[in-house]
């Protein structure tokens, strides 16, 4: 037998030892080499959004790279660490150093190479589909046709390739100071009694719970910077989490007699204290790629599917036009232009018009002084929620207003002031008494805030008001927009002017629609990369621990035990470790999806159930498969 043929069936005879790091290593590649496909599609050049794909690819590229490459690096390191006794006797029988080093090299060449030619290979095969799905997302109207670009299979062998030796390179490093003693220890496991510290698990505890505050209690402005605040609190506290609290617990059900004697949980508790310190890392490390996975996914998913409700929501009016009244001639052309598009299209809808006027206000609250407000009438201001089916609010008296806000001012706005002056011409009007609520109004560029009064009071802002104060605005109602947003869109990149503005929901919707479409379409498959690969490195390390845990249970026959009560310990120890760092990631999702929601009005309950459900089934089969065969091995050596 040839040196080559030792190192291949080396791999061979490891099969199902590599097989989850194999998979997870070709699942990688093929992500990677179908965004590569998209970026070289002869087609992608023809439609407006190439730029915003291309960068977006090469992000995702990059990230799937980096990635992948430390999650090879880890995975061998792992691999190297869990057959450290073979190379030990291997060591001893007589092989050198540098024969040790190219028999590493040359195995992980070997598995480097198989991952890419089965990856480029499936990942042609499901080229159509992924093709079909970028076509929907994004909404090219057509499905891109299939193809298959000798750049794109190129630049992924290349880089993979390297990737794989360069890994083959660090870990041959790694272990060129150790000696065979050092070797022949390396697979052992630490026997010292696991010790906590409960200020520490405190500590863990105070950490997570205040960053669930942070989240739970956000809005769409402080999220911005309570983001990075949350990751602050959250990853120390999760380390903390393993490493200390959940010793404490396993310590504290250890101290409760009558739980600790009741059937096998005596054996079953103590040794997952040790299993639980043992493997603190890695559980934190499983918890956190999970929980960056159900948050990235969940909440991808929530804002792409909330773009129609965050369109009504920000901006409430279908369509609009408005105009200072100097341009009126303008705007009248410009109203016929849009109504005749609308008819030549048989878009049906409803119209009217009112004419705003602007004002400026005086105040000891220095929020509220010098601030434009475009005022309506009471009677316009209810015509135009009838228009759009809206509630419609309580007349205002003679000396009140209403002020109108978007949601995310009015959550910052709260110091109201008992009354406002509004200068015009020739006389100033006090308004002592302020009610607010949000706007059912579509913003304008020529005020921050919208203001309703009374009819007898408007006619006297009105009548005091210079002309270039005074504005034409144009309304329309759309039933089913929906329906007709691509023609409505195109309609709307008509309608600018110099001195018109126009404001539509349709136009919202789809540049809503659009980048995250892009984002969930970037960002879904680099989630479920993060997840295969913290299902992974629980594989690994159940294999680097599987002749300890079997050398465990055999005692544990000789003493009396049968197979079946064996079974259920393992199988509840498997669990533990597969589905603790799972709940809690799903917990850190479930406070990320409260801080989306408290942004969205939609309720992202479904989609996050949906994303959470999906990642269930995978983990769970997971879990299934390698119970299956961690107790096979198990029955073979009893």
């Amino acid at each position: 037998m040839t040196f080559k043929q030792f190192a291949f069936n080396n791999v061979k005879r490891n099969t199902r030892v590599y097989l989850s790091y194999f998979l997870s290593c070709m699942f990688a590649v093929i992500v990677f080499f179908m965004y590569a496909v998209v970026i070289f599609h002869p087609q992608i050049a023809e439609y407006d959004f190439i730029d915003i794909v291309q960068r977006g690819i090469l992000v995702s590229e990059v990230i799937i790279y980096l990635f992948s490459f430390l999650f090879v690096l880890y995975s061998t390191a792992s691999f190297i660490q869990s057959r450290m006794k073979e190379y030990g006797i291997l060591t001893t029988l007589g092989i050198s150093k540098s024969q040790l080093n190219r028999m590493l090299i040359m195995e992980n060449t070997v598995i480097g190479l198989a991952s890419i030619v089965a990856g480029i290979f499936v990942g042609a095969l499901l080229t159509k589909l992924f093709l079909m799905i970028f076509s929907a997302i994004l909404g090219t109207g057509e499905i891109l046709p299939f193809y298959l670009s000798w750049k794109a299979i190129g630049i992924t062998v290349i880089l993979f390739f390297i990737m794989f030796e360069l890994n083959s390179f660090v870990v041959v490093w790694s272990l060129r100071t150790k000696s065979i003693m050092e070797v022949f220890r390396g697979a052992k496991a630490p026997k010292k009694r696991p010790r906590f510290s409960w200020i520490l698990s405190l500590i863990a505890l105070s950490l997570i719970a205040y960053a669930y505050f942070l989240a739970y209690t956000s809005d769409m402005i402080s999220i911005l910077y309570r983001m990075f605040i949350i990751l602050a609190l959250i990853i120390p506290g999760t380390y903390l989490l393993f490493t200390q609290f959940s010793i404490a617990l396993t310590s504290l059900l250890r101290s409760r007699k009558k739980f600790l004697y009741k059937n096998l949980n005596l054996l079953m508790v103590s040794d997952l204290t040790y299993k639980l310190k043992d493997h603190s890392r890695l559980l934190f490390m499983v918890t956190i790629l999970s929980a960056v996975a159900f948050t990235s996914s969940g909440v991808l998913f929530g804002l792409f599917q909330s773009a129609e409700s965050e369109s009504e929501r920000f901006v409430p009016q279908d369509f609009t036009l408005i105009a200072n009244e100097e341009a009126n001639e303008a705007f009248e052309t410009r109203v016929n232009k849009l109504e005749e598009a609308f008819q030549e299209n048989y878009i049906p809808y409803e119209a009217m018009r009112v004419q705003p006027t602007l004002v400026h206000s005086q105040s000891e609250v220095s929020e509220w002084d010098d601030i434009s407000f475009l005022v309506f009438s009471y009677s316009d201001y209810k015509s135009m929620l009838q228009l759009n089916n809206k509630e419609i609010p309580a007349q205002p008296s003679a000396n009140e207003a209403i002020i109108l806000t978007q949601d995310i001012i009015h959550t910052y706005n709260t110091e109201l002031p008992k009354s406002l002056t509004f200068t015009s011409t020739n006389k100033k009007m006090k308004v002592s008494t302020v009610d607010r609520d949000s706007s059912q109004l579509n913003t304008t560029p020529f005020s921050t805030f919208q203001l309703v009064v009374a009819d007898d009071v408007f006619q006297q802002f009105s009548q005091t008001a210079k002309v270039q104060e005074n504005y034409d605005y144009y309304v329309m109602n759309i039933p089913d927009w929906e329906e007709h947003t691509d023609q409505i869109t195109e309609i709307y990149s008509t309608m600018h002017g110099d001195e018109i503005f126009p404001d539509a929901q349709a136009d919202f919707y789809t540049s809503m629609k659009e980048s995250m479409s892009y984002l969930f379409f970037f960002g879904i498959f680099i989630s479920v990369l993060f997840f295969l690969a913290a299902g992974s490195i629980l594989y690994f390390r159940m294999y680097q621990d599987i002749d300890k845990d079997l050398s465990h249970y055999h005692s544990l026959y000789r003493i009396g035990l049968t197979n079946m009560e064996m079974k259920k310990i393992a199988t509840k120890q498997l669990a533990y470790l597969f589905f603790l760092p799972f709940i809690v990631a799903v917990i850190h999702a479930g406070f990320a999806y409260k801080a989306l929601q408290n942004i969205l009005v939609s309720s992202v309950v479904l989609p996050s159930t949906y994303i959470i459900l999906f990642y269930f089934i995978v983990h769970f089969i997971n879990f299934i498969f390698i119970r299956n065969i961690y107790t096979s091995k198990l029955k073979k050596v009893m």
